[in-house]
């Protein structure tokens, strides 16, 4: 399954690099077009919402926690005047999580601990204020909304010894919306293309999965379950390059009348 769905990045990224190309060569006087790549360093925070989700019922106890991920992708830039760009792309983003679970009663207590890996996909379109602070060096300040495709739910099962079981699992809604902001320096070349280094925010407009907890014993029919919904909103540490536009040395087309 995941072997498929990067298939259909590769597939989606070639698509942005052939439109990039053709519109660079149809309207690069009016309307400059950039391709670039981009990687993200994704930092939970407590600010935009809680990173712990806490199960309880009972003797059971368990929390999800988001810890840092990463996300790239490939971006394509229309710059529609000297202040104003126009960005959209495809990113594929990798959240991670710690899984604690413990059970306790008057007789046992017993604890495990897990890994989780959330993937999704998204397609961003960002609107961008640039700023001229230096010859060279710009400002950017940018807003927008992404839309995402969650591919599959996501499940953890732990065997901690003996016959006591855990079961999570995080089911998802397939398509959603997320809000974007980012703000940050972009250093520009002729020859050698565009550096950026900034900070972003990432707000999904509703929870990223729900997730659900279970403590039961092999062979019996009673359980211990709960239920929340996961918070999957994040800062970034933000590097991007573009590429630069190189014209075409040799005989250039002049459009005119025929003669």
């Amino acid at each position: 399954m995941r072997f498929k769905s990067l298939l259909i990045l590769a597939s989606l990224v070639l698509l942005f690099i052939d439109f990039s190309y053709c519109q660079l060569s149809e309207k690069k006087e009016r309307y400059p077009i950039h391709f670039g790549i981009q990687t993200k360093l994704i930092l939970p925070s407590d600010f935009l919402g809680p990173i712990k989700t806490a199960l309880s019922k009972e003797g059971f106890q368990s929390n999800l926690t988001q810890i840092p991920g990463l996300s790239y992708g490939a971006l394509v830039r229309a710059d529609f005047t000297k202040n104003v760009t126009l960005e959209c792309g495809i990113n594929y983003i990798q959240r991670h999580f710690n899984a604690e679970m413990t059970y306790s009663d008057s007789t046992v207590t017993v604890s495990d601990t897990n890994k989780l890996t959330f993937i999704n996909y998204e397609f961003p379109i960002t609107g961008i204020i640039k700023i001229q602070l230096a010859k060279n060096l710009y400002s950017l300040v940018g807003l927008g909304t992404s839309f995402t495709f969650k591919p599959t739910s996501v499940a953890l099962v732990d065997l901690p010894g003996g016959n006591h079981i855990f079961y999570h699992s995080g089911s998802v809604k397939k398509f959603g919306v997320d809000l974007n902001a980012q703000v940050g320096f972009e250093l520009r070349t002729k020859k050698s293309g565009y550096f950026y280094i900034g900070g972003g925010v990432k707000v999904p407009t509703a929870y990223i999965f729900n997730w659900g907890g279970k403590y039961t014993q092999q062979g019996s029919s009673e359980a211990l379950i709960d239920f929340k919904k996961a918070n999957g909103a994040f800062l970034s540490i933000d590097l991007r390059y573009y590429l630069p536009n190189i014209r075409n040395s040799g005989v250039q087309f002049s459009k005119g009348p025929v003669e």
